[in-house]
């Protein structure tokens, strides 16, 4: 059964803000619990909602997001950008492990990204435009994400996953924030009106979530303003660290 967290969303974002390194007060509404072994991911709904915004940013022919289709074409695109925050909320860590270890038994779901020079797990996460009738307005980049540790929710101590290590740790969470290199969708055209703005992690099923009690999809309700009118435009460097 498909489950998921819907969030209305009240305000029209058109002002970038920057993104903070702290976590949200989430943890008590996914508290840790018995997965058996198995991680169970989720996104922290507060962080979706808080740092949605639309931006528009100048993007040239040979540029990285044109050779990882992150955007449709040359020239200023409209962006509705946001931070997902992948929270591990089983008690049991997600172990990935090695990109390079070709024993690894997820070793044929990393990829080389040359753009952002490490290895991340491809086709992680889903992100869409919907209409209110459920179809596909825009289909943004299938993200493929670097799994580590960054934001603490909860007591644990990290366990030091990062990019060549991947992983986890229960309670811990890992952070996409939106200056990022395609943690995005490209709206350009898209007309004004209600929209809802959709995000699936684990989105190929990859990992076993075991009960799986939290959502891996998370939806809030959006409005896209007139394509004519102006926004920010965005002339921040891109992040390819993640």
């Amino acid at each position: 059964m498909r489950r998921l967290v819907m969030i209305a969303l009240g305000l029209i974002l058109l002002i970038p803000a920057p993104s903070s390194a702290q976590r949200t007060s989430v943890s008590g509404d996914i508290p840790i619990y018995d997965n058996q072994g198995k991680p169970d991911l989720t996104p922290d709904p507060k962080r979706f909602v808080s740092q949605m915004e639309i931006v528009d940013r100048l993007f040239n022919a040979g540029d990285c997001e044109l050779v990882e289709g992150s955007v449709g074409g040359t020239g200023y695109r409209r962006l509705l950008r946001f931070d997902i925050v992948l929270i591990n909320s089983s008690n049991a860590d997600l172990k990935i492990g090695s990109p390079t270890d070709p024993s690894n038994p997820y070793a044929s779901w990393f990829e080389f990204s040359p753009c952002h020079r490490h290895y991340h797990i491809r086709g992680f996460s889903n992100y869409q435009l919907l209409n209110l009738d459920g179809s596909v307005a825009a289909q943004g980049h299938k993200q493929a994400f670097c799994l580590e540790d960054l934001l603490k929710y909860g007591d644990n101590k990290s366990n030091g996953y990062g990019c060549a290590n991947q992983g986890i740790t229960s309670g811990w969470g890992d952070w996409y924030f939106k200056q990022l290199s395609g943690q995005w969708i490209d709206i350009t055209g898209v007309p004004e009106g209600d929209y809802i703005v959709h995000a699936q992690i684990n989105a190929a099923g990859t990992f076993d979530e075991g009960q799986n009690r939290y959502p891996d999809v998370i939806e809030a309700r959006f409005h896209v303003p007139d394509p004519r009118n102006k926004v920010s435009i965005d002339t921040t460097p891109l992040d390819y660290s993640h």
